[in-house]
């Protein structure tokens, strides 16, 4: 009886995707696929305290079945270690759809706009609506379920409150051209919340959010989008903080939507922008506003407190293979001059990618975003004052050679960055340079099946507490025998690290190989050692030790 109950809450714990009822009748009505992995691990270290078991095993699995095509995917998990019976979502939703209707049950993450419901995993039922060009969609269920003391474990969890809520969507259009209209009303319940809702700091809390979404194209190359929100957040239903109803007569309208008391705040959010496309060239022009601490119960996260307008050219030459996409804008924070100090960003970006001819090309990248913090309402000492620029640049060669017998394949990468500190008073420690550099050669012998990978890498990175470098040179290989059945490969490392506290090697070298005489089974091997040595002048409790690892496992594919 346990295991029939226990299969019955992995049915009702599991996510599905989207199913379309028009092709039910062609998906077979039971089927199941997946993997079971069975792998046995030896370990052994000098040097250095042990930091896993000698020896553990792993039987592992992860199998899907589907039921008319709705598909449910599961995994487990046996060990010495850990004895699990898991599913990956661990949750249950499906989207069944016909024609233009789709319903939504169970755990579903839907979008109704940036403000309103925005991705927030709710549990319930919902219906989405598209005839022609009409859009609607309705969602209700749970956003939040609430949390304690977990007796069992002793975990503490921050405490909440169970939170439900309702979206809907009206508009009409396309994704090209389109208005929509959305609102969301949520509230935290006191059912089943274990502490005391007299004394609990944490208070349970009511929104409502209206957004709006725009999008027009015209002409076939010029288009003009914005979107808003208004959100109306109480962070105590329960406060006796009162109004002054009577001075603001919208407050009157407003409290018959949302209970409204002293806790009661809006904050508005919105962005807009025009542009226009060309077959080779692209611009547009952009601006957000969003209020000081913008909150919305359908939404996870919300980067407030800023206003920030930018122009994003881009732009295609030499039939394709010059490419360019750059944007230029301005941010800043105290929208609503509440803080101290003011911090001013220029943000600038660019990319471009040349394909010279077929065989050579070369990307590169440059960002640079500058910061200053200017007082408003008070004197501040400099050294609290934010003022820096962090820029970086990268440059990636790349050389592709392939015929019958050899590919060879050279790619080279240089990446600069730095962040350098303006302020006077704390630029000394705050300053940083970093510099990697790196080249990675594949050369393939294409008939037999050979390929050689040696590279090497260079890290500096120059601190106030000195220079941290590492240098380091890899070689590896791979090659397929018995038509590619039988796969041997070697990757293997050695680092030189230059520390303050002193100097350090790591060498790394690993052997794997893989046979998989059929489709269905496949056996595999990998042996790995890693040994680190300290110089002898290193300070700071370095020592030197060892590694050794094995693994043997088998893979039965269904």
């Amino acid at each position: 009886m346990k295991i029939h109950l226990y299969i019955i809450s992995i049915f009702l714990t599991t996510g599905v995707f989207a199913q379309n009822l028009e092709t039910i009748s062609k998906q077979k009505p039971f089927a199941i696929s997946g993997s079971l992995d069975i792998r046995g691990i030896g370990y052994s270290a000098s040097g250095i305290q042990a930091r896993r078991s000698p020896f553990m095993y792993v039987v592992s699995g992860s199998p899907t079945l589907s039921i008319y095509g709705v598909s449910i995917p599961l995994s487990f998990t046996y060990s010495e270690q850990e004895r699990s019976f898991r599913q990956p979502f661990n949750q249950f939703g499906m989207s069944p759809t016909y024609k233009w209707a789709t319903a939504h049950v169970g755990f579903r993450n839907i979008s109704f706009s940036p403000y309103t419901l925005a991705g927030y995993t709710m549990f319930g039922a919902g219906v989405e609506l598209n005839p022609k060009k009409f859009r609607f969609g309705f969602m209700a269920g749970r956003l939040n379920r609430a949390t304690t003391v977990d007796t069992t474990t002793g975990t503490i969890q921050p405490i909440t409150f169970s939170r439900f809520g309702y979206a809907a969507k009206i508009g009409y259009g396309t994704e090209e051209s389109h208005f929509d209209l959305s609102y969301l009303k949520a509230k935290d319940s006191e059912q089943k919340f274990q502490g005391d809702i007299n004394t609990s700091a944490v208070r349970p809390a009511e929104n409502a959010v209206i957004g709006a979404d725009l999008k027009l194209t015209f002409a076939k190359k010029f288009f003009v989008f914005a979107d808003g929100g208004l959100s109306i957040y109480t962070r105590d239903y329960q406060s006796k903080l009162e109004l002054d109803f009577d001075t603001y007569k919208i407050l009157n309208t407003i409290n018959k939507v949302i209970k409204l008391n002293g806790t009661s705040e809006y904050y508005l959010a919105y962005s807009g922008g025009v542009g226009f496309k060309e077959k080779n060239y692209s611009l547009k022009v952009a601006y957000k506003k969003v209020d000081p601490n913008f909150q919305s119960m359908g939404a996870y996260f919300f980067q407030s407190d800023l206003q920030n307008i930018t122009i994003s050219p881009t732009y295609n030459a030499l039939k394709g293979k010059l490419r360019f996409l750059g944007s230029l804008g301005i941010q800043q924070d105290n929208t609503k001059k509440q803080k101290q100090a003011t911090t001013k960003r220029v943000i600038a970006m660019g990319n471009i990618s040349w394909d010279i001819n077929s065989k050579f090309g070369i990307d590169a990248n440059y960002t640079n975003f500058s910061s200053n913090s200017e007082p408003t309402v008070a004197k501040i000492q400099n050294k609290y004052l934010l003022a820096q620029t962090t820029k970086n640049l990268s440059i990636s060669p790349r050389l592709i050679m392939a015929n019958t017998k050899t590919t060879n394949v050279v790619l080279a990468s240089y990446n600069l960055s730095n962040l350098v500190d303006i302020n006077n008073d704390t630029k000394t420690i705050n300053n940083i340079n970093s510099s990697v550099a790196l080249v990675n050669y594949n050369l393939t012998l294409n008939k037999m099946g050979l390929t050689l990978m040696p590279g090497v890498n260079y890290t500096l990175n120059k601190l106030s507490i000195g220079d941290i470098s590492n240098i380091g040179f890899t070689a590896g290989a791979s090659k397929g025998f018995i038509k590619n059945q039988l796969l041997l490969s070697t990757a293997n490392s050695y680092i030189i690290s230059t520390l303050p506290q002193g100097n350090s090697t790591i060498l790394n070298l690993g052997v794997n190989a893989s046979y998989q005489p059929t489709g269905k089974h496949r056996f595999s091997l990998r042996v790995n050692s890693l040994n680190n040595s300290p110089s002898d002048d290193a300070i700071g409790g370095q020592q030197k030790f060892s590694e050794q690892t094995g693994e043997i496992g088998y893979t039965f594919t269904f």
